[in-house]
Parts: structure tokens; sequence; C-alpha cells
């Protein structure tokens, strides 16, 4: 009796060599011609998705902090600063608020953002940062929120000085943004009161900062 057997035939598996590499230089033809006639989109629609991406990841919070105004040697004023880490990147966004933990007569709180030689202890130095802060002097009766900004050639004693309308004066808000072209743009209360181009050394490091004294011995 003999054995059954299962023959295989290589014949019956064909693989259409000619029709696939018709296939694959079709594809590799639009390819190129779509890199060719929208290359400059798709590289910026790649280079958008890069930076969304890396923005997301970015963003970083940080708890509340209480900051304790007091006195240390080589620091004016009674003050108190925290450093914020932006890993070795330049700053894009910052967004914080304020509120009175106490009730000092006089007291300044704000933010500083500089080059690698800003030291924490200063309070103003335009060759090096920006200053940017708010506290005392708020009118109760017309709602009005002083700020003062030191930059360029606004020093310590000649501070650019503006105003915001604020109906919570317990509780102030900083919302700060750069673009890539370093355009910063700073708003207190939701209201613009800086905007403008800066050196993107500027953007190395950020300190929240607040100090409070018995008296004011100057504009800061």
């Amino acid at each position: 009796m003999d054995t059954p057997a299962i023959k295989l035939s290589l014949q019956s598996i064909e693989i259409p060599a000619i029709n696939l590499y018709v296939h694959l230089i079709s594809i590799l033809v639009v390819l190129f011609l779509i890199k060719k006639i929208f290359g400059e989109q798709i590289l910026q629609l790649l280079v958008s998705i890069r930076e969304k991406v890396t923005d997301f990841t970015s963003k970083q919070t940080h708890e509340d902090w209480i900051a304790s105004c007091r006195e240390r040697k080589d620091w004016p004023h009674k003050q108190d600063t925290i450093s914020l880490d932006l890993k070795g990147r330049y700053l894009k966004s910052l967004t914080f608020s304020i509120s009175l933990a106490g009730n000092p007569q006089y007291w300044r709180a704000g933010f500083i953002i500089g080059n690698e030689n800003i030291k924490a202890n200063e309070i103003v130095d335009t060759k090096n940062g920006i200053t940017i802060h708010i506290g005392s002097g708020y009118e109760k009766q017309n709602k009005i929120l002083p700020v003062w900004k030191y930059y360029g050639e606004f020093g310590r004693n000649n501070p650019d000085s503006s105003s915001v309308k604020s109906d919570n004066w317990g509780m102030r808000t900083f919302d700060v943004n750069i673009n890539k072209n370093n355009f910063m743009q700073v708003k207190v209360q939701n209201e613009v009161i800086f905007a403008q181009r800066i050196d993107s050394s500027l953007r190395r490091k950020v300190y929240l900062k607040a100090w409070a004294d018995d008296h004011l011995t100057s504009d800061i």
C-alpha cells in the first residue's frame, strides 16, 4: 500500500519581483516630489510639532513658597529669594501669584530674570537682568496697584513705573511670556505692563523675590 504523500511545490509561491520594484520606485518618486514641492512646509510642521512637544514636557510647577524676609549679610533689605530651575533651557513663560502672609507696612515682591552673572541677593542689576515687582502703596479708593520695572536705563533710583486696576488687592498675578524672537510680554492682573524685545542671555536665570522693611529708604 502506497504511503500518502503531501507535496509542496515552490512554483505555487510567486514573488512578483518586477511589480515590487515598480511599486518601490513609484513610492520613492512620490516622496521625492512631495519633499521637493512641500519640503519647507513639512519641515516647518515638524519643527512646530517638536516645539509643542518640548513645551509640553518642559513645563514645571512649584509648590507654594512662603518668603521669610529677614536680614542677611550682604543682602540689601530684609529679603528672601527662591531660584527656579530651568534645567538648562531658556525661560519661555512664567505664571505666579502673590498674596500677603502677615501685615508688613512696607513690602515688595516680584521676579528677576537675568544672565549667568545675576546674583540671588541683588534686587536691581540692570546690567545683568530685569526686575519687575509690585508692593505696598495700593490705592483702595481708586483700586490702583503700582508696578515698578528696572531694566536698561531705568536703574535703582530711576524705575520705569506704571499701574494697573486691581479689585483684589490681596492677590496679585504675574504672567510672563517670551517668544522665539526674545520678545517678552509681562502682565500684572491681566494688564500688559512690559512688552519689548530683550537680550536672549537674560533668559538663563529666574528668581522669585520678596522683601520687607520697617521703612523704605529708596524706590526699591
